[in-house]
């Protein structure tokens, strides 16, 4: 593969808006030059996150997350940086100079996975083959007709067929070229004693894709009804790991940034049904319960989750952590409800895919509702102690998530339906919550009082390497400056690994622009440091400022050797030794370095 031309890439960034692009997954709102929003990266209630249209660059003041256009992408998106200029080029119109997907990166780890992609593609192409012309795969085919899966629906997620024979997609992976260790390691296969066999057999093949659509896994249905397991999912490999994966996002994404809605349910079945329906933006978890992870990732595309789980007790419970789940990552909540022992999947072929609609739309039910339903299913209201408790629980529960108009609406119900008066049940509700809350109080961990003259400011010498840095970031002249001063280490080591960086990049591109260089680092973590120093207002080039910074940083660093060689000197007097004269020389020699520095430095730059 062919290397994107640095001059493709530049004009790249002079093509896209990070303002435009970083508003596809992030709620924005304009605050003077900068745009402010929630982080996509981390969980937050106030928004930390900027990004800055000048300098065409973001960065997250929470996290530390930071860096250009292609940085925000390749992050959001997890793609390597060529993956993300394609992306990034496709959506500006241009056509890429030569013919690349990808720089390639030959690291072992890197081959591996690759080599486990293709793998996961051929045999996708391999399983759909057999579902679409062969004969074995008529038995699968029959049985998702008789489900009510169309042909093009087939197609849409490459549904394949696994043949009922033993090592079938072993043989023709390896007859491509698959080594045994890769086709294990895939999950494709499964070694039993000297041997290695396929992994699924006579089962309905659904490919499960990452968010940029390549086939990390698969899950299989058995066709047999008394097929065991019911569902076999891909164990978890370096592509697949189920906690972080949601099926169909690469689909879905589309449809959630539309309507801003994300419709979650629990299997795969579920959600081609849904898709066949109309429903474009519902997604799966691969057999786990919605995790943070799922959570944050649905935030970038969503404002709201409808659940849509199974009607059966386990999917109750499961709707209840979801609603939890959710609301950790500000995810406003709905519940679809559907008759006790169907799933999503029956009720569409049962009732129709507008009946679906409208329950996912018009008849789902607030967070509140669905609890205090649950709560009414299982109170026992057939006795006064039973009726007593429940309306215990159901104050609780509104107290502790009850908006002023939810409250009040719902008292009004209950005082109807148990002849109590509205305002006997604003004091129970009055008293409940201050229960509540003395108990939530109680249970929690006494908080460390704060002292704001207890914040840490940053170190003298680390504000002096910053400002050296954005010299060198901002200036071509610093670069020639440093140079001749022999200027090669700042007071934190991921300074001096960014000083190196700059030096390198300064002397091969002497024109080149920070962001450039900053799209130029692979260590996220620098990457963060150059955009945070870039979103501040560099000050202008000035020699006198910058050497004050060096004398500040060896200031720093006198003081440091200064105070190690005081130490080493006290030792050496409690031990005896014969070098004491030797040490003490080496104090004074540091002690005069350091008074004639402190009388050099003029405080310019002091934090």
């Amino acid at each position: 593969m062919t290397k994107i031309p640095d001059e493709f890439v530049e004009e790249l960034r002079k093509s896209v808006d990070i303002v435009d692009v970083i508003s596809e997954y992030v709620q924005l709102r304009r605050t003077g030059r900068s745009f402010v929003g929630l982080c996509p990266f981390h969980n937050e209630k106030s928004p930390s996150f900027s990004v800055s249209p000048d300098r065409q660059l973001y960065h997250c003041f929470g996290c530390g997350a930071g860096g250009t256009v292609l940085r925000f992408v390749m992050d959001i998106e997890g793609l390597t940086f060529s993956e993300a200029v394609v992306k990034l080029a496709e959506k500006a119109g241009l056509t890429l100079p030569v013919a690349v997907d990808a720089v390639p990166d030959h690291s072992p780890q890197n081959q591996q996975r690759q080599r486990m992609f293709d793998a996961h593609q051929l045999a996708a192409k391999y399983y759909n083959y057999i579902l679409m012309n062969s004969a074995a795969g008529v038995q699968a085919l029959t049985y998702l007709e008789g489900r009510g899966i169309s042909r093009q629906t087939m197609v849409d997620f490459q549904i394949g067929a696994a043949p009922d024979a033993e090592d079938a997609l072993v043989r023709f992976l390896r007859k491509r070229g698959y080594e045994l260790p890769v086709i294990v390691e895939s999950g494709l296969g499964i070694a039993l004693g000297s041997k290695v066999v396929d992994r699924f057999r006579n089962r309905v093949m659904i490919p499960i894709c990452d968010g940029q659509g390549r086939v990390i896994s698969f899950g299989g249905r058995a066709i047999a009804p008394d097929g065991k397991p019911k569902y076999l999912n891909s164990p978890e490999t370096l592509l697949f790991h189920k906690s972080e994966v949601l099926f169909n996002l690469h689909f879905a994404k589309r449809e959630m940034r539309k309507t801003r809605t994300a419709v979650l349910m629990e299997g795969y079945m579920d959600v081609i049904s849904a898709w066949q329906a109309g429903v474009k933006n519902a997604v799966a978890t691969m057999g786990t319960a919605i995790t943070v992870d799922h959570a944050r990732v649905l935030k970038r595309y969503a404002e709201t989750l409808i659940i849509a789980y199974d009607g059966d007790d386990a999917g109750v419970k499961a709707a209840k952590r979801a609603i939890e789940i959710a609301g950790q990552s500000h995810l406003g909540v709905r519940v679809a409800t559907f008759p006790e022992g169907q799933d999503p999947d029956d009720f569409i072929r049962s009732k129709g895919a507008d009946a679906f609609v409208r329950q996912l739309h018009h008849f789902a039910l607030t967070e509140l509702e669905f609890l205090l339903n649950e709560l009414r299913r299982h109170a026992q209201l057939d006795s006064a102690a039973g009726r007593t408790d429940f309306l215990r629980q159901t104050l609780a529960l509104l107290g502790e998530r009850g908006t002023p108009i939810e409250q009040d609406a719902e008292l009004r119900r209950l005082a109807m339906e148990f002849q109590i008066s509205v305002d006997a049940l604003k004091e129970e509700l009055r008293l409940v919550s201050k229960q509540h809350h003395k108990r939530k109080s109680f249970q929690r961990p006494p908080r460390p009082e704060v002292r704001l003259n207890e914040t840490p400011l940053p170190r003298k010498d680390v504000v002096a390497s910053n400002h050296v840095l954005q010299a060198l970031l901002t200036n071509s002249e610093a670069y020639h400056w440093l140079l001749e001063r022999e200027v090669d280490e700042l007071a934190q080591p991921e300074q001096t690994a960014l000083l190196a960086h700059l030096y390198h990049f300064r002397s091969e591109h002497p024109d080149g622009s920070a962001i450039a260089f900053v799209d130029s680092l692979e260590d996220p973590l620098l990457a963060r440091l150059a955009s945070s120093l870039l979103m501040e207002d560099p000050p202008e080039f000035d020699q006198d400022v910058i050497d004050d910074c060096l004398r500040i940083i060896h200031l720093q660093r006198t003081e440091e050797a200064l105070q190690q060689a005081m130490e080493e000197l006290v030792q050496a007097q409690v031990d005896g030794r014969d070098d004491i004269d030797v040490l003490k020389h080496r104090v004074e020699e540091l002690q005069t370095e350091l008074n004639a520095l402190r009388q050099q430095t003029r405080g310019n730059v002091t934090g």
